[in-house]
């Protein structure tokens, strides 16, 4: 132990050349890394998970910094929080991505607090690392469930209003157009009726599928009703590109869609609202794009019609 620093004291030697101490012993057994440090961020001691961990004995790790043991990237995250926790005393709960010494990449959550052990005259943290990493899983699953319809697997309502609500607030602050088409399917009662439920659902998720094709990676297809759909396009108001992704979206959404034995054939109006030149708000917005929708509808439905922009901006919530 030659090369160990010389400001170990004699209780922190012993420490580390003995695995039959009660506290040792206790450690070990935790299948959770444990560390601890003296107030100079040394290391004094840790368990066996922590030596899994990181891939080092313990009789690696104490008496040496974090900066003798890790890149320098990684040693200054962790110095950082140490000293953070050092100075200001009492408990330190944070969430980080690891590195384990597997390889495998882990959510995990450091709960540390400093110590004062009066007897052998040293100070320091301890601190415990608990892998959360199945528990982000779950969470991120939900938080996916939450913003997905359950039939056509595309964005829900919620999730369209937050994206909607995100574009607006570009639009307020840098100036970037968004435009909204709002599409409902024609005389998708019909269909249920003769059909059957089983094949409206079909009939939802072949339509939301061929309208995500059509539509570009940077926009927005969500099912925001039984038969309604909206597609966000953040950055666009030109009517010819509009009229031409419109034209796209009800040639596509015409196309006989298989239900069991039967080829059921379905079409789709088109309501177009742009701001902000109709309207300076997301509620104003889908108003706005309802009207339009209305009056493809009364234009014999499978068709889309561009909200009219002579009319005012519409402001109301």
């Amino acid at each position: 132990m030659s090369d160990q620093p010389e400001q170990l004291t004699a209780a922190v030697r012993a420490l580390l050349h003995s695995d039959k101490t009660v506290l040792q012993a206790v450690i070990n057994a935790v299948p959770t890394p444990i560390f601890f440090k003296d107030d100079e961020g040394r290391y004094l001691g840790c368990n066996r998970a922590f030596e899994n961990y990181v891939g080092l004995t313990r009789e690696a790790l104490v008496g040496r910094s974090v900066f003798e043991l890790f890149e320098p990237e990684l040693a200054r995250v962790y110095h950082e929080a140490d000293s953070a926790l050092l100075q200001a005393g009492g408990e330190q709960v944070y969430e980080a991505r690891v590195k384990y010494a597997d390889g495998s990449i882990r959510d995990v959550m450091f709960h540390k607090a400093v110590f004062e052990a009066e007897y052998e005259g040293i100070s320091g943290l301890v601190g415990v690392i608990l892998d959360i990493t199945e528990r982000k899983k779950i969470e991120s699953e939900y938080r996916q469930l939450a913003l997905t319809d359950t039939v056509t697997r595309i964005d829900n309502r919620f999730s369209f209003m937050r994206s909607a609500e995100a574009a607006m607030g570009r639009l307020a602050q840098a100036g970037n157009p968004v435009s909204l088409m709002l599409i409902d399917l024609d005389d998708f009662k019909g269909i249920n009726d003769n059909h059957g439920h089983f094949a409206g659902d079909t009939i939802l998720r072949e339509v939301a599928q061929r309208l995500r094709q059509v539509i570009q990676p940077n926009d927005m297809v969500a099912r925001i009703g039984g038969d309604e759909f909206a597609v966000l396009l953040p950055d666009t108001q030109c009517p010819d590109a509009l009229a031409s992704l419109a034209a796209k979206l009800i040639e596509q959404s015409a196309r006989p869609i298989a239900t069991g034995d039967q080829q059921i054939c379905t079409g789709v109006s088109i309501g177009i609202a742009c701001a902000p030149h109709h309207a300076t708000n997301v509620t104003a917005l889908l108003r706005c794009a309802d009207q339009a929708l209305y009056q493809a509808k009364s234009q014999g439905k499978n068709c889309f019609h561009l909200f009219n922009s002579d009319q005012p901006a519409a402001n109301q919530e």
